[in-house]
């Protein structure tokens, strides 16, 4: 299990969520929350994001939501993430990429079956 960090730089793990949504469900994986009392890492100057930091399994983990939606914005979050917590070795960028289920769609199945091992 992941010993609470003391400092920003011992956070590795990075995941930044476009929509509120998926803030939301990344959120869920969390198995335990470091900021409940508060901001207790802060951030570095000129970093305007908020942060939600963590742990999931084993991991240290910093949660962002963008401002707002696009590359600027995006890059933008990326560097001030970069500069607030500079022990990132992982940074994932949640996002359904405007792609929507439909049923006027053809929807591709497939099976594992063939995957499966045999005993």
């Amino acid at each position: 299990m992941a010993v609470r960090p003391r400092r920003r730089d011992e956070f590795e793990i990075a995941v930044v969520c476009a929509l509120p949504l998926e803030f939301d469900a990344a959120a869920l994986a969390f198995d335990e929350f470091w900021d409940d009392d508060g901001d207790t890492y802060g951030r570095a100057p000129g970093d305007t994001n908020t942060y939600t930091t963590g742990r999931i399994g084993q991991y240290n983990v910093v949660l962002s939501l963008l401002s707002t939606m696009g590359k600027v914005s995006a890059a933008s979050a990326a560097s001030s993430l970069r500069s607030s917590y500079t022990g990132l070795r992982l940074a994932l960028l949640t996002g359904i990429c405007g792609g929507v289920p439909s049923p006027d769609h053809l929807t591709t199945r497939y099976s594992l079956r063939r995957y499966r091992r045999r005993r």
